[in-house]
């Protein structure tokens, strides 16, 4: 068993390392046919950094059972697709996970995206790192956070979805004292339970059509958000919530074995701090987690 395991370390580390310089090459390239600002190189750099960070944490995991099933993971438009490209041969797992938003090269939300995560690579603090930015707008910060979230836990759930069976969870819950019910405008108009991976394929299909609504998330200069902006944003983050919620109790041992609960502690550290320094989520929503919360993040 020992031997086997090691054979599997050592091919999921010549996969990374073989992983990382083709994006290195990437990045070369990039410089090269198109020269871009210093800033912009930093982005490739920091998205290079990044894609490598999330492969040592879940690669050994995920080499053994690579499915054919397609995944796609959002990445900034700057040093296009690169994060894309290399988290698709990692969690090439489930067609749930598909989020295409982009923040264009140039505008606001691209900065405000490289700003938010050059704060999080730089090691400063994460309760300082979510504070809105002096002169900037709540509208435009609270989105480039929401579609990173999106990704991210995406990129979670991806990672554990695969023991996530009607038959292992019949119920979307988080343990046995809290239940979810998915309700929307169009199958569900009252709240109906469901089985766990049906409640988050609805969920994250749900939630990429708000972030790939124009008239919800705007990407064209001077088009405004709508007045109930925030309000949107706050249910995207509920049910996001829930994603937490539900990996955590029945799903963590799954984490754990993949050596993966750093990078996850740290993301719900991330989306805990920016949810409650604006108001973006209900106490009574974060019950179900709260003893660990107060340990981890009070």
């Amino acid at each position: 068993m020992a031997g086997r395991y090691e054979e599997k370390k050592l091919q999921a580390q010549q996969v990374q390392q073989h992983l990382l310089s083709a994006l290195h090459q990437r990045l070369l390239q990039a410089r090269v046919q198109q020269p871009c600002a210093e800033g912009q190189r930093r982005a490739l750099a920091l998205l290079l950094q990044q894609t490598a960070d999330a492969g040592e944490h879940v690669i050994t995991q995920r080499i053994q059972t690579l499915p054919d099933s397609q995944c796609f993971i959002h990445s900034p438009a700057e040093g296009k697709d690169i994060m894309s490209i290399a988290l698709k041969q990692v969690f090439n797992k489930d067609k749930t996970f598909r989020p295409k938003r982009k923040f264009e090269p140039g505008t606001q939300r691209f900065d405000l995206h490289k700003r938010a995560q050059a704060s999080l690579s730089s090691g400063l603090d994460l309760r300082a790192a979510v504070k809105l930015p002096q002169g900037e707008d709540l509208n435009d910060w609270v989105a480039v956070h929401v579609v990173d979230f999106f990704n991210r836990i995406n990129l979670i759930y991806g990672t554990v979805c695969e023991f996530c069976t009607e038959k292992s969870c019949p119920v979307m819950s988080g343990g046995p004292r809290y239940e979810y019910r998915w309700q929307d405008e169009h199958k569900y108009k009252k709240p109906t339970p469901l089985p766990a991976p049906q409640y988050m394929n609805l969920l994250m299909d749900w939630i990429e059509m708000q972030i790939n609504n124009e008239d919800i998330f705007p990407t064209s200069i001077g088009i405004p958000f709508p007045k109930n902006f925030i309000q949107i944003c706050k249910k995207i983050l509920c049910r996001l919530f829930r994603v937490f919620v539900h990996v955590y109790i029945h799903h963590f041992d799954r984490i754990l074995l993949m050596g993966a609960e750093a990078h996850v502690n740290t993301c719900y550290k991330h989306f805990y701090y920016f949810s409650t320094e604006l108001n973006l989520i209900e106490r009574k929503e974060l019950e179900p987690l709260k003893e660990m919360t107060s340990r981890m993040c009070l």
